[in-house]
């Protein structure tokens, strides 16, 4: 029997893989599930955040990036993603 933080920390890992894969959507997806499971994770954002800037979904990227800024305010590389988009 997995834990369901074993369940949120692989489809992650699994998120991870799609978004170096560049194969976004999937990555969304699996996010989302994940977003079922633990809400409260920076990473979870921070990945969705990735993913919906490189569809172009600027709106939702900067929405993700501050969400994982606000559960953790010293998560570096999201605050570098907002600023950029901020910027643009």
């Amino acid at each position: 029997m997995k834990s369901e933080d074993g369940d949120f920390q692989e489809l992650i890992d699994l998120s991870d893989f799609y978004i170096l894969s560049q194969k976004y959507e999937e990555a969304i997806k699996i996010l989302r599930r994940a977003e079922k499971i633990k809400k409260l994770d920076p990473k979870l954002y921070y990945n969705l955040g990735i993913a919906y800037e490189a569809l172009n979904d600027l709106d939702d990227a900067r929405d993700s990036f501050r969400l994982a800024l606000k559960l953790d305010p010293n998560f570096k590389s999201a605050q570098e993603h907002l600023e950029r988009l901020i910027s643009e």
